[in-house]
């Protein structure tokens, strides 16, 4: 392959993702601007912003790749390292995945009307908003999960297969069993190798409080950090203005109690906050 084509692997417009990738890494500061690499050939720029790419990612220790299917729609895969971070990311739909260390998730920068498949290995939790007609569908390499709204923690790997459902009941197809669904209801375990599945009710239901021991957001909205902490901490946060819920921010939360995660955010956003009775957080623009 020539290292000068423009288009590559099954039509993908690189020069297009590499305008997308130099762009955002302009915003945040992390190349030169124009004027200083004006002299830069193409081919020398793009190894250049490549490198930044793979500078920032270690940074990180985290992967977005974002590559565009060939179908006007954008394959986004989300994956986190061996470490003990808990990687928190909101989708379009208000759903939620905690995703912990060695997994994978791709799902497209937009659903289709009649669906919201994705695809996953490694272990995460789901906290899926409800919508009917347009059912849930996460894909594994031992099974197919379906769910239209629920709550629930999946780990899939060539090892084996384990489901936990919090809330709601998820439909489970598996890929070795032609023919066999099996609905595994709140509090239920359905466990197995692919090739036979077992079904236990679940006794130790602090198991899946390990997705908020160490919680990570990358440039997520302060809106949907909020409507994290509002679900795991069972209190409400308020906003002094609507523009502060678009304010973004790159932060980890360990074992933190309420009063330290708004210190946190009050702090890295250069706000002021206020704890509320009832309880809650409200967020407002310093004086």
């Amino acid at each position: 392959m020539s290292m000068g084509a423009s288009k590559t692997y099954s039509g993908i417009d690189t020069d297009r993702a590499w305008i997308r990738v130099h762009g955002r890494l302009a915003d945040e500061g992390l190349i030169p601007d124009q004027d200083s690499i004006s002299r830069v050939t193409p081919l020398s720029r793009r190894i250049s912003v490549a490198a930044a790419l793979v500078a920032v990612l270690a940074g990180w220790g985290l992967g977005y790749l974002l590559w565009p299917e060939g179908r006007g729609v954008e394959l986004m895969t989300m994956r986190t390292e061996a470490d003990n971070h808990t990687l928190v990311q909101t989708f379009g739909d208000g759903s939620i995945v905690y995703l912990a260390g060695n997994s994978v998730l791709r799902y497209p920068s937009v659903f289709a009307a009649d669906s919201r498949k994705v695809t996953f290995e490694g272990e995460a939790f789901f906290d899926i908003t409800e919508r009917r007609g347009q059912p849930f569908v996460i894909e594994t390499g031992k099974a197919t999960v379906e769910v239209v709204g629920t709550a629930f923690n999946l780990k899939s790997s060539d090892e084996g297969f384990e489901l936990i459902v919090e809330e709601g009941s998820v439909k489970v197809s598996v890929a070795d069993l032609p023919g066999y669904h099996e609905l595994v209801g709140e509090w239920e375990m359905l466990v197995g190798t692919g090739s036979s599945m077992e079904k236990f009710p679940v006794i130790d239901r602090t198991y899946l409080s390990w997705r908020m021991n160490r919680m990570q957001f990358k440039d997520e909205k302060l809106e949907n950090i909020a409507s994290v902490l509002s679900r795991n901490y069972n209190m409400q946060v308020y906003f002094g203005s609507d523009a502060l819920r678009e304010r973004r921010l790159t932060v980890t939360f360990a074992d933190n109690d309420i009063e330290t995660i708004a210190r946190v955010i009050a702090s890295g956003l250069g706000l002021d906050y206020e704890l509320l009775p009832d309880p809650g957080i409200l967020f407002s623009e310093k004086n």
